[in-house]
């Protein structure tokens, strides 16, 4: 199982790479899961992307077979970030193309603000800026709180509920209890941690200041990612590129994939 120690955190990854074992020019893709999700989710990927790129997948903190920090644990956007920052440097890498989905996607902004010569390029992937009161009213429902509904309902309970409100996606049955499982292994304390830090987070003040090339994958149809605020995302980015995803949901790159992957490919083709 390949894991290296980063921040004071013991992290999980995997590495694809189908490229010429001759080839010394290989750019790295790195594919950054969301809340509640793990390495797993990126599977579909994974094909499209190894046979040009080397394809790293990353759990989080907290998630899949990453570390788990405790229930006391003081978690922070500016802790993940760095955890970001300290991974690559484990891994001796210098420069990635970076996609960063939902939480991810926040953080890439947060890292290409502070460290733009480590990112070859930013892919924005169903990602806000901030949490308005209509995403917390779909992220916990009748609630009105996401560490309540938590609580309550436990991290399975609660990916229930956000298929139900179109945050999380399965396409079929059997996919959808796939989903839950995957996503039941995250503890509760760990979901209700890391959701903290998004209250009242907002990266749109940062928009301005990122200054790698960087394409937004956008979901025309999210409850908790509105397309008006993708579309000033672009607009508060230099020279950001834009591709809406009439999806049904949130999970763009779980429902209409290769719309995503071939909007990525294009995008990293017209850097070389």
């Amino acid at each position: 199982m390949p894991t290296v120690t980063a921040n004071n955190c013991e992290m999980f990854y995997q590495i694809d790479d189908f490229t010429d074992p001759w080839r010394t020019d290989t750019e790295t893709v790195w594919l950054q899961h969301g809340v509640g999700r793990s390495t797993r989710f990126w599977y579909h990927w994974v094909p499209g992307l190894a046979g040009r790129y080397r394809v790293i997948r990353r759990d989080m903190r907290g998630h899949g077979q990453s570390a788990d920090p405790g229930p006391d644990h003081g978690w922070s956007l500016d802790e993940l970030v760095t955890d970001m920052r300290d991974f690559m440097d484990a891994l001796g890498l210098d420069q990635v193309h970076y996609v960063g989905e939902s939480i991810g996607g926040i953080l890439g902004v947060l890292f290409a603000t502070r460290w733009p010569e480590r990112f070859k390029s930013l892919t924005i992937c169903n990602s806000p800026t901030t949490i308005r009161p209509a995403g917390t009213q779909a992220l916990s429902s009748q609630d009105g709180s996401v560490n309540r509904t938590l609580a309550r309902d436990g991290s399975k309970g609660w990916g229930r509920l956000l298929i139900e409100n179109r945050i999380i996606s399965g396409k079929n049955p059997a996919h959808t209890e796939w989903v839950l499982d995957e996503w039941a292994k995250t503890p509760t304390h760990v979901l209700q941690g890391i959701t903290r830090t998004l209250d009242g987070a907002d990266t749109a003040p940062l928009l301005p200041q990122v200054s790698v090339p960087t394409l937004i994958l956008a979901p025309a149809h999210s409850p908790i990612t509105p397309l008006a605020d993708q579309l000033s995302m672009r607009t508060g980015i230099p020279n950001a590129r834009i591709t809406v995803v009439e999806g049904p949901g949130h999970e763009i790159y779980v429902d209409e994939p290769q719309q995503c992957l071939q909007a990525v490919q294009d995008f990293l083709a017209s850097l070389d």
